[in-house]
């Protein structure tokens, strides 16, 4: 019986034994995939060691080459961040120091070396605000004499470089979308009252002349160079296009090109620049406005970084289309701005006028002066937040035949957005704005927000 029962499991003893047998190289392949992970892992302590040895002896190049491959296993060590910045800033690969740098004083702030070393990163990529801010907080934590030295000898070039003028060619590209609640700056009311050969006269708007929302495309192409003729005067050639296509309609499309040479020279602590200035505007794709201006500027530089500036600008506007609408313009703006720290800030003066070439446009000439306070706050090493709030009252000059009173304006607009920089050639942008003008006119007061979305490549 026994036999007959051993005789009849025997497959079942068989199929257990012959998993459990496979059970077993199972194990050893887990112990051997251990083994190479210590033995990689042995490598890799051996090629640290390397990097150490490189950086001591100033082999940078080869540094990099080894940090580089051993990145991804190791950012976040402050040792191997130090030493992979490190390798990185001496051979000018400088957005990879820069994040290693970051990285080190998110972690450590309190260690003066780590922050110099991110304040020379954004030296050598010309960053001179953010580099100047990052040496004043290594000063401020009261390195070693030595490093202390070093760190003035920056800021005595930063100053050096922000008064030598250098030759330097610019360019920038952004594109955008966004919602805007009042393309055309137009009432919402149904109807005004308007007076025509002197009945007054309630007259229906169509939806074009009304309050029109609607999504947006925008490019923006700018040009800048600037070529030095002594070692403190230049010359200076920007142009500039933008395009912005409107989804809901096209009778507000606009292409708007401008084309501007100046000449700067310095006189102690004083920039002065004086430019001449065209600007061409189409609407839908019909001319629209011309303007040509003559600008003079002057910044004064305080030892702190804080400057004062006064500009004007002296220009004519026609308007093709109506041969009678020219106006001659004249703006002053009187402004403070903060030194470049964590927190800066400008607050403007601005007033001027429009007067009109031809008395039977004097109803559109206008007075007008205002305001506006800009705040910006650093946001980490690579982004920033910002706010405005801009007010400009104005009165226009005489009475336009269709209305029965004077116009007067008050405009305001809050503003605000951030931008982060990926790179230091390439950034996004989120901005957001409010506007609402009362007037006495009823078809000239209206509400306007915007939301807009941006990326800009820029070298």
């Amino acid at each position: 019986m026994k036999k007959l029962a051993l005789l009849l499991l025997s497959p079942l003893i068989i199929l257990v034994a012959l998993r459990g047998h496979a059970a077993v190289p199972s194990t050893d392949a887990v112990t051997a995939n251990s083994q190479i992970s210590a033995a990689d892992e042995k490598k890799n302590q051996a090629r640290l060691e390397a990097l150490a040895i490189l950086i001591k002896r100033k082999q940078y190049p080869q540094a990099f080459s080894l940090a580089d491959r051993l990145a991804r296993l190791y950012e976040g060590n402050a040792t191997f961040d130090f030493q992979y910045g490190m390798s990185a800033v001496e051979t000018r690969h400088y957005d990879e120091a820069l994040f290693a740098f970051e990285r080190l004083v998110i972690g450590a702030p309190e260690q003066a070396r780590y922050r110099a070393e991110l304040a020379r990163t954004h030296f050598y990529l010309q960053n001179l605000v953010r580099a100047k801010i990052e040496f004043e907080k290594v000063l401020a934590q009261k390195p070693p004499l030595a490093v202390a030295a070093n760190v003035t000898k920056f800021l005595e070039q930063i100053e050096d470089l922000q008064h030598r003028v250098q030759p330097r060619f610019m360019f920038a590209m952004d594109m955008a979308g966004g919602f805007d609640s009042n393309i055309n700056s137009a009432t919402d009311e149904l109807t005004l009252d308007l007076i025509i050969d002197d009945v007054l006269l309630n007259v229906p708007l169509n939806d074009d002349s009304r309050e029109t929302a609607s999504s947006y495309w925008s490019t923006l192409l700018n040009f800048g160079y600037l070529s030095p003729l002594t070692k403190t005067s230049s010359y200076d050639l920007r142009v500039i296009y933008s395009n912005r296509t409107n989804s809901e309609t096209e009778l507000y499309n606009l292409d708007t090109a401008m084309a501007e040479v100046g000449f700067s020279f310095f006189t102690g602590r004083i920039r002065w620049r004086t430019a001449g200035r065209y600007q061409y505007v189409q609407l839908n794709g019909e001319e629209f406005l011309n303007t040509t201006s003559a600008i003079v500027q002057s910044q004064y530089l305080l030892r702190r970084g804080a400057s004062y500036g006064l500009t004007m600008n002296i220009g004519q506007s026609s308007y093709p289309g109506s041969p009678d609408g020219d106006l001659s313009q004249q703006t002053y703006n009187l402004s403070y701005t903060s030194a470049p720290k964590k927190r800066s800030w400008m607050f403007a003066l601005l007033f001027g006028g429009d007067s009109a070439s031809e008395s039977s446009n004097e109803f559109n000439a206008k007075r007008y002066q205002g305001f506006t306070y800009q705040s910006t706050y650093l946001w980490g090493q690579r982004g920033s937040r910002y706010w405005l709030f801009n007010l400009i009252s104005s009165e226009y000059d005489a009475i336009n035949p269709a209305h029965e009173e004077i116009r007067k304006d008050l405009a305001t607009v809050l503003g605000l957005g951030w931008r982060y920089a990926f790179s230091a050639n390439f950034s996004v942008r989120n901005d957001y704005s409010l506007g609402y003008t009362d007037s006495t006119i009823v078809a000239n007061t209206y509400k306007r927000g915007k939301i807009e979305f941006g990326l800009t490549y820029s070298f």
